[in-house]
């Protein structure tokens, strides 16, 4: 592993030395593992992803029933009913949800409620509410058509049917539709479980009061967040000094429940940023400049097959790169096709300004104006800023080849929203 050094230069960074984003993006999606699926309760999937598809096995509805409160009939006998002459039938029985069907005879009919089962020899339901007379005799003022709200064995579900196919996540539709069919247990893939690594001998917990040159923890609880927004499962290695031991022990004390570990901080040039050799002496790593601002200084690697992302320690860069990088990571081990973000045009009410040969990534403001949207810088677009990220709905992409977007111009907008 190659630490950055001085060349020095007039530059800090050369254009032939940055990484492309969908480059450094690809990379780390290259490295990660397949993930295996687990069966669990249909409930217990809510969200996750289907690994095969769950096909029923049985008949839905399991036999023909009423569709509505009335009274079962025989169709035939109310051809001729009408208010000035309706068709009066006496009351033989009644069938309950649940309950066992009696049978209906010409001439007569049985009181049903809804999701009973249709009596033999009825083909028809009358509402009660269309219905007259007494408990015992039922004036019927219309016709019925034959099959009228009658509910028939096999109208939802059949066996052999596909009820959820492969690589859908589960929706609570879905668990409806699998527990009417009887499926109680579906293989999905796990939430990946997602270990957060805060690096820095200045950063101190967010409920202590920081001594002179330290700073309280914004990026753990900010990662965590962003981990469970994502659908995987966060937990904290801590907060981990600049020292090689101490990252050493913190990814082997973790790297038994870790299906991916995020860190911040030590992914720069100064001395004390250790976090890609320690990653490299443990297994690989690639430390990159990456054509992005913010969020230039990026780590891959992998240690023990368990792939790591190393984030600046910035709060605006480690957010920003969180949703170029980590979001589509996460997304993938989850077995999702869409990983990305959805994103928008919108026209910029404010000049939109990005250092040549990077892809900016500014927080703004969307506001829905005559059938679209405009963008409007949060402020000022400091990576120290968390201000500019906690007012942001949307983070306004400008290309590598364009310094600014003018106003009155359109910009592609990743949506900053949950789903």
């Amino acid at each position: 592993m190659t630490r950055f050094v001085g060349m020095d230069r007039d530059e800090v960074t050369l254009p032939h030395e940055l990484i492309p984003v969908d480059a450094h993006l690809e990379g780390i999606l290259a490295s990660l593992p397949v993930p295996e699926p687990i069966e669990l309760r249909v409930a217990d999937g809510l969200g996750l992803v289907l690994a095969e598809p769950a096909v029923c096995d049985t008949t839905v509805p399991g036999s023909d029933n009423s569709a509505m409160d009335g009274f079962a009939v025989v169709a035939a006998d109310l051809a001729g009913a009408s208010r000035a002459s309706p068709v009066r039938l006496p009351v033989t029985g009644e069938v309950a949800a649940g309950g066992a069907p009696l049978e209906v005879v010409p001439g007569t009919c049985v009181r049903i409620m809804t999701g009973a089962p249709i009596p033999p020899g009825a083909d028809a339901v009358v509402p009660v509410e269309v219905t007259g007379g007494t408990a015992e005799e039922v004036a019927f003022h219309l016709p019925v058509r034959l099959g009228e709200n009658v509910r028939h064995a096999g109208e939802d579900l059949v066996p052999g049917q596909e009820l959820v196919t492969a690589g859908r996540r589960l929706a609570p539709a879905d668990v409806a539709l699998l527990s009417a069919a009887g499926v109680a247990r579906v293989r999905c893939i796990p939430a990946p479980r997602v270990v957060l690594m805060v690096t820095g001998d200045e950063i101190v917990p967010a409920d202590r009061v920081p001594a002179p040159g330290q700073v309280r923890d914004s990026n753990g609880p900010m990662l965590s967040a962003l981990v469970r927004a994502t659908g995987g499962i966060p937990f904290s290695a801590g907060i981990v000094p600049d020292s090689r031991s101490a990252l050493a022990e913190a990814f082997e004390a973790n790297l038994g429940h870790a299906d991916l570990f995020v860190c911040t901080g030590g992914a720069s040039a100064g001395t004390r940023d250790l976090l890609a050799e320690v990653v490299a002496e443990l297994g690989e790593a690639t430390a990159s400049r990456v054509a992005m601002r913010p969020g230039m200084p990026q780590i891959r690697g992998r240690i023990a097959g368990t792939p790591v992302i190393g984030l600046p320690g910035n709060p605006v860069s480690s957010f920003v790169s969180f949703e170029v990088f980590v979001r589509p990571a996460i997304r993938a081990l989850q077995g999702r096709r869409d990983v990305h973000r959805p994103t928008v045009r919108a026209r910029a009410v404010e000049p939109l300004t990005a250092p040549p040969h990077k892809r900016g990534y500014l927080r703004v403001r969307l506001t829905r104006e005559g059938g679209g949207w405009t963008a409007r810088p949060t402020g000022a677009q400091g990576s120290h800023l968390i201000t500019s990220i906690a007012q942001a709905d949307g983070l306004a992409v400008v290309p590598e080849d364009v310094t600014e977007v003018r106003v009155g111009e359109e910009v592609r907008v990743m949506l900053l929203v949950d789903g």
